[in-house]
């Protein structure tokens, strides 16, 4: 390869920040798109608030299966609140950069909770075949 073409094909210059454009077609009416999300976000926080306290304060659930709920409950709160934020502010404050580091630590945390969900219905699918196959042990 020529001495030409390899300085021709380098660059220098560095993303710093990431332009998110939203749904295309709908600028003039995607702050509208706000309140309905909001109110799933909020529904979904207050929903798996609620199997928290729920399995908490109830004696009787304490059984590998309501605890496995609960645990997934938390990693929903977590996927919720990793997403959602970024969403509405862009649709409500037309927030559409979003800089390298945090883009990397959404997708981190994103990656890491839809694992920890994967995890645990695995979890909860080898209970349930103990649970019929070998029944009382």
């Amino acid at each position: 390869m020529s001495t030409s073409l390899k300085v021709s094909n380098s660059s220098k210059s560095q993303v710093s920040e990431f332009i998110l454009l939203g749904f295309p077609g709908i600028h003039s009416w995607q702050h509208w798109l706000f309140g309905p999300l909001a109110l799933l976000h909020l529904s979904a926080i207050s929903a798996n608030t609620l199997i928290l306290i729920t399995i908490c304060q109830d004696p009787s659930l304490k059984q590998p299966l309501y605890l496995f709920l609960g645990i997934l409950s938390i990693g929903d709160m977590g996927l919720a609140t990793t997403i959602m934020p970024k969403i509405l502010a862009i649709f409500w404050f037309n927030a559409k950069g979003i800089s390298l580091p945090e883009c990397f630590a959404q997708i981190y945390a994103i990656h890491c909770f839809v694992g920890m969900e994967s995890g645990i219905f695995l979890c909860m699918a080898f209970d349930r075949y103990v649970a019929i196959c070998h029944p009382l042990r």
